[in-house]
């Protein structure tokens, strides 16, 4: 008889500010970023097993290679259980290149996962280090909630709880990568004035309605010109009474908050939206709602 399998919930992220330094001497660009779990979820299964096995039904196009899944399972593997197999299962729901972090909150899940099945006991510095290497967001999903991150948005700090709020997110259809993203992006049209921006954001964050009139991204001076589909979407749920929408990350999701869980569903219905959008109604989750949820 097989052994019952572990179930894991692998949330979503939205960025409630994001501002763009400059780039590093690496190569990489400096951040300053608020991340916010979100109840958008992926769900992983990982079973006991002799060898190490991937199966991903919803991205069967993509080696298991580049699945940010099994690099986390192979890396772990190999620096803290040499030999250690699993079962893994991922069932995808967030679209990828949206700018939610599906990726990078699957990596996350697989650690802990797996950690969790291999009894494994890694010290948390290791455990981020390890969660660092596979993508710049992986660390903020080693601890959920709303957390500042800044360098390439790897170095993550807990910051106080935004009240429960509800929001709709649409992904409009079109892959925007990362790296395009970057490139498209002038630091000239940027906030010179980055700190200070996240500085008052963070000191809002308790104060709901002050906290959401002040929500940015940098990369929408970029993207929105450049990807009609984001602006249009952006304009859809502002029509729809969204008290505040912005651009997910680098895009291509955008996100509204409304101001009752009843109003965020009748925007998810979408009405007169594009055949090509995906909406997902959803809330935000504290970190302690982030861990409660993950497993079961």
């Amino acid at each position: 008889m097989r052994s019952a399998p572990i179930r894991i919930r692998s949330f979503a992220k939205v960025n409630l500010a994001l501002a763009v330094l400059g780039k590093r001497s690496d190569g990489f660009h400096e951040i300053r970023t608020i991340f916010q779990s979100i109840d958008l979820c992926d769900e992983l299964e990982i079973r006991a097993s002799a060898t190490l096995e991937l199966y991903c039904p919803d991205l069967a196009s993509v080696p298991k290679e580049g699945n940010t899944v099994w690099r986390a399972a192979t890396a772990l593997a190999s620096i803290a259980s040499p030999g250690s197999g699993a079962e893994i299962t991922l069932r995808k729901r967030i679209p990828a290149g949206s700018g939610l972090g599906g990726g990078s909150s699957n990596a996350a899940a697989a650690l802990l996962g797996l950690c969790r099945l291999w009894r494994l006991e890694v010290p948390a510095a290791r455990l981020c280090s390890l969660a660092a290497a596979l993508g710049s967001d992986v660390p903020f999903f080693l601890m959920g909630g709303t957390a500042l991150g800044i360098g390439r948005g790897e170095e993550i700090y807990p910051l106080p709880e935004i009240r429960p709020a509800h929001l709709v997110v649409v992904y409009p259809g079109v892959h925007i990568s990362t790296g395009t993203a970057y490139q498209s992006l002038s630091l000239m049209l940027t906030s010179r004035q980055a700190a200070p921006n996240i500085q008052s954001f963070c000191g809002r964050l308790t104060d709901e309605a002050g906290c959401l009139a002040e929500i940015f991204n940098d990369f929408e001076t970029s993207i929105l010109p450049a990807y009609p589909a984001v602006r249009d979407a952006k304009a859809f749920l502002k029509e729809r009474g969204a008290t505040a929408c912005l651009l997910s990350g680098s895009g291509s999701s955008v996100f509204g908050f409304f101001s009752d869980e009843e109003s965020a569903l009748a925007a998810s219905r979408g009405d007169n939206a594009r055949e090509s959008w995906r909406l997902f109604p959803a809330k935000t989750l504290s970190r302690a709602e982030y861990f409660q949820s993950m497993f079961g």
